[in-house]
């Protein structure tokens, strides 16, 4: 098969219809206090880059400096519900779970902009540059469809740094693995004037690989732009670009697998002679701008433009496929105080444009979308909510639309809520589904509703704790099926609407201190039916924890945490990795497990900088959480995380 690449010349239609809002939104606020004196610094806009509702679980920049991560999937993994299945491959996109639900369900967004691939409406979690973020906010399934289209197992905000630095200030992070795998992440950030201020930085992960044929080599770089009109009014500009290369064996072949391979953990290579590039870039131009009296108040309008292409060839059958990508649109969303209490709003037009090498014309899609999220303080102790949103997509409408309702403080609080949305196929569901893209356009839109309770707490200063069970039920759920013809160079993937998919689910977080010790820890119970038939595509019990203790030493000069962290998982059989469509899919496979793992952990504060050190799988313990990617070996890595204040 010969690929011919398909250019996208430039088309500016989505940044005029910024700059048109731009010049109507300017008369938003024009009561604006007077001007900062020249000479001092200008504070950035309080709620640029953030979702509206309050997230169901944050992480802040603190917390991610403090963890020991090699992508974003380590940090991610302590929301409550999450379960990681992870490759153990540094640059393979492992799976992560949202309460019983995949990676396309849910919508990763920069500063409120989707970065999922619009193709796979997927992500990749190794192409997010946490170095480059403040804040991590994660909404749950709740009330996540509110917030951006097809998010109906959860929202992912990456808010990213806005730096105000009168002296240069550098940070660089580096850190070793197993597998000669080395992450290299610089920052640099200066103030160029009174009001604005430059962000750069730039990232490298590079590894020898764990198989034949999955060596890696991937780049970030990314800066931000921002300017300070006066005290509520800011103006950024923010661009992402990620380049990786890298081998694609897809690990143990799923077909070929039976006990004795999994006793064994014998890798058998689907091809040495495939291999995946991958490029893309995110372009971001944004205007925030709040209300001088209550900074809660505000509005802002982003107009961006992102561009995926990605070729996957392998020699060994052979094959080759080149995938473009692009997808530009204009997101709009306030925050404004109400008689009733707080009303958040939005909304976006979206264009999406793919082509699969010459021999399958995707058309495009356009997007119109609008929501409101009316939240009511009926007395100091109780909380409701109600919250909807439409999208059009080509010419048929989908409703989305909800209701909580809350009681308590911060000491104690309880929320119930229900909501229902739709879920639509992505592209390469609708088209990728057999070797040669015949593809599946009958695929409808699916039903997706929830209901959940949610118990959450403090019990004094020693002890806090999350506890939500909730159900969803799917109408038509789009769901794999993978059919084997002997043994064929790839799996070819059936992809149909079933009648009901059920999940039944509990999250249940807690942390407790004492004296210097720290425990942490959550357990996730999953319990999933389609067609009436019980799956195990996750471990129907999860839990993950860690033990430390926590010093502060040296006056002040030493801050240390040193623990053990652990994690076990009942059986299950898992999602397996289609290297070709860059999908999971439910596994068929005989199931696997119980696993378990522990891992010894320090982490030291000295002056500006971070050291960690961990000893990984501590007891030798051969296990998979990923078919068919066997997890570390006993290992051991290293890094630091060293800040400079020129």
């Amino acid at each position: 098969m010969i690929n011919q690449q398909k250019s996208f010349p430039f088309r500016p239609r989505s940044f005029i219809i910024f700059f048109i809002f731009f010049g109507v939104s300017a008369s938003y606020g024009q009561q604006d206090s007077a001007r900062i004196p020249l000479g001092s610094l200008v504070k950035p806009v309080l709620y640029s880059g953030s979702v509206m509702t309050i997230p169901s679980y944050s992480i802040n920049d603190s917390g991610i400096a403090w963890n020991d991560y090699t992508f974003s999937g380590d940090v991610l993994r302590k929301i409550p519900g999450v379960y990681l299945a992870n490759m153990y491959q540094p640059g393979d996109p492992s799976e992560i779970f949202f309460d019983g639900i995949g990676g396309n369900y849910t919508r990763y967004t920069l500063d409120g902009v989707a970065l999922n691939e619009p193709t796979t409406s997927t992500m990749n979690l190794y192409h997010i540059p946490m170095e480059f973020m403040n804040d991590v906010e994660y909404i749950d399934a709740l009330r996540a469809p509110i917030y951006d289209f097809n998010s109906t197992g959860a929202l992912v905000n990456f808010k990213s740094q806005s730096y105000s630095e009168q002296q240069p200030y550098s940070k660089i992070r580096h850190l070793e693995e197993p597998y000669n795998y080395l992450i290299t992440d610089g920052v640099f950030s200066q103030n160029i004037g009174f009001n604005s201020n430059l962000d750069a930085g730039f990232e490298r992960q590079t590894t020898d690989g764990r198989f034949l044929n999955s060596v890696y080599d991937g780049i970030n770089i990314r800066a931000k732009y921002r300017y300070s009109i006066d005290s509520t009014k800011q103006f950024t500009l923010t661009e992402l670009y990620y380049r990786t290369k890298g081998g694609m064996t897809g690990g143990a072949m799923p077909y070929a697998i039976d006990a004795s391979t999994f006793d064994q953990f014998q890798i058998n290579l689907r091809s040495q002679q495939a291999d995946l590039t991958y490029l893309q870039h995110h372009l971001r131009a944004a205007y925030s701008q709040s209300d001088p009296v209550d900074s809660s108040n505000f509005i802002s309008a982003t107009s961006y433009y992102d561009y995926y292409n990605f070729i996957f060839s392998d020699g060994g059958i052979p094959y080759s496929l080149t995938n473009h990508s692009r997808k530009y649109g204009l997101d709009s969303r306030g925050s404004q105080v109400n008689p009733l209490g707080r009303l958040n709003y939005g909304g976006e037009i979206e264009r999406d444009e793919d082509t699969y090498n010459t021999s399958t014309s995707i058309p495009s899609v356009t997007r119109f979308s609008i929501y409101g999220d009316q939240e009511f303080r009926l007395f100091n102790f109780v909380t409701a909510g109600i919250f909807g949103r439409g999208d059009i997509v080509e010419s048929k409408f989908y409703p989305a639309y909800g209701a909580s309702f809350g009681v308590g403080s911060d000491e104690f609080k309880l929320e119930l809520g229900g909501s229902s949305s739709r879920h639509l196929p992505s592209q390469s569901e609708k088209y990728f589904v057999t070797q040669n893209f015949t593809g599946n356009p009958g695929l409808t839109a699916e039903t997706d509703r929830d209901f959940q309770l949610t118990v959450s707490g403090n019990a004094g200063d020693n002890v806090s704790y999350y506890i939500k069970p909730y159900f969803r039920s799917i109408d038509k759920p789009i769901y794999y099926r993978e059919v084997y013809n002997g043994k064929p160079a790839y799996p070819q993937i059936s992809i149909v609407n079933l009648s009901s998919r059920d999940i039944y689910g509990l999250d249940l977080n807690a942390q407790v201190s004492f004296w210097k010790l720290v425990a942490d820890g959550k357990l996730n119970y999953t319990y999933e039916k389609v067609d009436g038939n019980q799956v195990y595509t996750l471990p129907k019990y999860s839990a993950e924890g860690e033990l430390y203790l926590h010093e502060i030493m040296f006056d002040n000069h030493l801050n240390l945490k040193i623990g053990i962290r652990g994690s076990i998982v009942s059986t299950f059989s898992g999602s397996e990795f289609y290297s070709q469509a860059l999908i999971y899919y439910p596994s068929n496979i005989d199931e696997f497990g119980p696993f378990g793992s522990s891992d010894v952990f320090l982490q030291a504060k000295i002056g500006d900088a971070i050291l960690y050190l961990t000893f990984f799988n501590i007891a030798g313990q051969d296990y998979v959480l990923t078919p068919v990617y066997p997890a570390l070996d006993r290992s051991f890595g290293f890094g630091v995380n060293w800040n400079f204040l020129n």
